[in-house]
This record gives C-alpha cells, structure tokens and sequence, in this order.
C-alpha cells in the first residue's frame, strides 16, 4: 500500500494512503499518534471503513431495498431504469483511486490534493452518476484542515451523500475516563436490522461518559453547536472534530474491546439511495441533489488540546 507522508519542521505529520480512499492513516502531534490503525489493516480488510479516516461517498450509512421481506442490503435502482445497482456500506470510495494534482509546502503548514478517479466499473454497478471530488488536507502543527468539493460532471441530476469516519486512538479498551460529547439535542433512535432511523428521538444533554461492555452504534441530530470532541483523560488529551452547517448527523461508533472511537460528522442522506426508484427524486429534500455542473464544498477540521 502506497503512503504519502508529509512532516513538519516540528515533527507533527500525518500519511495518506491515496489507493484506499485518501485514508489518513496516520497524525502524529508531539510524538503521540492520534489515529487508529492497526498493522496490515489495509491489506487484510474487505472494507475501508475500518480505521484511519474514511471518506464516506456518495452515500452515507447502509442502504437497502425494504420492498422486500427481508430487505436486501446494498441493492436499489433509478426511476426510468431497469437496471439493478449495488450500493456497498458507506459508499463506493473504496473501489477508486486519488491522483495526487499538488502539494505546498510551508514553515509550519503543508498542503496536499487530490482528485477522484473513478473505474467505469463503478459507474456501471454501483453509481451511474458522474459526481467527481477534489480533497485538499491542510496540515499545521496541531490541526488538519480537511475540504472536499464534489462536482456533478453529468448532464442529469446526481444523488449525493457525504461524511468522514475518523477513528481516532483511545488509551485503554476500558475506556475508563473517555467522553465524547456531541453538540446535539436528539439521539436519533436507529432500526434494530437495518441501522436506518426510525424516525423516533431521545432526549440528549450530549455528553456521554462511555461505558467498557456497551457497544456503541449511536446517531445524533438537532444540531446546536459546531465541534464534536473526544475527552480522554488518562491520555491527557481531547481531539476536536470541528464542522460546518453541512453535517447533519452525527455517529459515535466504538465496538466492545477496542482502543478506537469514532466522531462522525455526515449530511443527510442516509438510507436515501431507496427513494431513488421513485418518480420525482430529483426533487428531494432528504438528500442532497446536484444539478449537472453544480458544486458543493464540505469543510471539517482535526484538532488536538492538551
């Protein structure tokens, strides 16, 4: 797996894997590595959506065909077409590359961009939609900036869903002294087979003190502030996740027994693909449609306190 690293005079980098999804897959600040990523992972995965910092595109969540019983994961189709597609979990990145298109370099910030290649094969399984993205990550000593700019390339309306998945390193399985606290008022209540929201909300104060034998697989909604952060006291840190009014939803993701939380600011969109079979999707308020040259740009920035 090819790593492209980029140091400061200070020390601090972080690498990007640009043939599995412009991963970061490495920030180091003061010599203490920040994100999760086990040895071997990209090798060993079937999915991206594993450790690092996955881009999550054109869709966000899980889709599925519930027109059946039971639902069929993955599958949905386009209204006028007959044709069936596959959209995996969290979208198609990982089945393109990134071209590296420049890299500056200054005292104290670096910044490297790419753009989307995408294989015919992907448009004609997975999504027929010709939506291209260009992601520059900008890194100074304590922060990285992240942008992603889509562009629908076609000539017909495009369906799209965006999001990134940072799995940032905790100190202990036990999580004991670990908080992530969400700036939302609602926990979104999600469907036990699907993962979808059911359309139901919980109360939240937003803080969460998280527990050693819970799995966590939480959504949150109603938005009320800009940063998403993950308080680890015996660590002696806090890694912010900060973000515009783009991010919709917001994951808190950590399986049992594991040394890795996920913060996650998404648009809307999950579950959405399923609508598309219907006439008159392009006209949907539940997922961002671009119009054939039209741009939208997403913003979120990485940031470590001691």
């Amino acid at each position: 797996m090819v790593m492209d690293t980029y140091r400061l005079n200070d020390g601090t980098s972080f690498s990007i894997a640009p043939g599995w999804g412009c991963n970061i897959t490495s920030w180091r600040v003061d010599g203490v590595e920040l994100m999760y990523y086990p040895e071997g992972f990209a090798e060993t995965a079937e999915r991206i959506t594993g450790a690092g910092n996955p881009i999550l595109f054109p869709s966000v969540g899980r889709t599925w065909d519930r027109s059946v019983a039971p639902p069929i994961r993955g599958d949905y189709s386009v209204y006028g077409s007959d044709k069936k597609y596959f959209m995996p979990n969290h979208g198609t990145v990982f089945f393109c590359d990134f071209r590296k298109v420049s890299e500056e370099k200054g005292e104290d910030r670096i910044t490297a961009t790419y753009e989307l290649v995408v294989p015919e094969k992907v448009r004609e399984e997975n999504y027929p939609f010709d939506v291209g993205m260009v992601h520059s990550f900008l890194l100074t000593p304590t922060t990285v900036e992240l942008k992603a700019t889509l562009t629908n390339n076609g000539d017909s309306p495009a369906p799209v869903a965006f999001g990134w998945h940072p799995y940032f390193q905790i100190s202990s399985a036990e999580r004991e002294g670990v908080e992530v606290r969400v700036p939302c008022a609602k926990e979104v209540v999600l469907e036990e087979v699907t993962n979808l929201p059911t359309g139901e909300y919980v109360d939240t104060d937003g803080i969460i003190p998280l527990k050693p034998d819970v799995f966590y697989d939480n959504a949150f909604g109603f938005t009320n502030g800009s940063r998403m952060s993950l308080i680890d006291r015996k660590a002696g840190h806090t890694v912010h996740v900060d973000f515009g009014d783009w991010a919709k939803l917001f994951l808190v993701y950590t399986p049992v027994g594991t040394d890795f939380v996920c913060i996650e600011p998404w648009t809307k969109g999950i579950g959405e693909f399923e609508s598309l079979k219907n006439a008159g999707w392009e006209k949907t308020d539940s997922i961002l449609v671009l119009q054939p040259g039209e741009s939208v740009t997403y913003d979120a920035v990485f940031s470590v306190e001691r």
